[in-house]
């Protein structure tokens, strides 16, 4: 495994789970429904989930990697600008307090029972098995993630090094990364609630992860510029 491209991955993997979205308000739903206790469940699922779908796109990956050094080069291509939009995308994102988003999404849930009292008693209970389904779940049905993982995996991958070994890897990084993370979001808003209903909180983790992600394309492509046209 190439130590130095692990450290970029770790940098990716880290500002992609810590940017506010689908998984995080998840847990952050469970956290104040339930507290940690039961938000673990939901973390432990999304983090299983993504590596589902991390296997699938490696599976995928690893052929192109074998038979077609060029598609390899034009996936790196596709993967750099996909990170630059996704910076673009984070910088122009409308920053809201994170409870008050989680707030509307359980009070429209709420709603949509049909009787109050039963549905209270219903989220007063941690129930293990469906709350880490709801995590895989969410994951196998974000079709976002399965293109996140084809972009990001070739950027990572050393062509002269064991390509399953270092797929390996890179999934059990994002795995347990996914876990130490939304774990930190769950003890937060488990413990501080204020600290997570200022929406500055959410413009700088958007503006910082926006900034690494842009970063890090405009790398990927030049990388591919100095490799291909001799570029730079």
């Amino acid at each position: 495994m190439n130590f130095t491209l692990w450290l970029a991955y770790f940098l990716t993997s880290c500002t992609t789970i810590a940017t506010p979205g689908p998984g995080v308000l998840m847990t952050i739903m469970k956290s104040m429904q339930h507290g940690f206790a039961g938000a673990k469940w939901t973390v432990l699922g999304t983090a299983t989930g993504t590596v589902i779908m991390a296997c699938l796109s490696a599976t995928g990956l690893s052929i192109i990697l074998q038979n077609s050094p060029d598609a390899y080069g034009v996936l790196r291509t596709l993967g750099g600008l996909y990170m630059i939009w996704l910076g673009v995308k984070n910088w122009r994102a409308k920053t809201v307090s994170l409870t008050s988003a989680v707030k509307k999404k359980a009070l429209q849930e709420a709603h949509d029972k049909a009787h109050e009292a039963t549905y209270k008693a219903d989220a007063a209970r941690i129930r293990r098995f469906p709350f880490f389904l709801e995590g895989i779940v969410l994951q196998l049905t974000n079709p976002m993630l399965i293109m996140f993982f084809v972009s990001l995996f070739p950027q990572f991958i050393d062509p002269t090094k064991d390509h399953n070994l270092q797929f390996s890897v890179l999934a059990f990084t994002y795995f347990a990364l996914v876990i130490v993370i939304h774990s930190g979001y769950s003890v937060v808003i488990t413990r501080f609630k204020s600290v997570m209903s200022n929406p500055t909180w959410t413009r700088w983790i958007y503006r910082v992860g926006g900034t690494i992600f842009m970063f890090l394309g405009i790398v990927i492509l030049r990388q591919v510029a100095q490799q291909y046209l001799g570029l730079f």
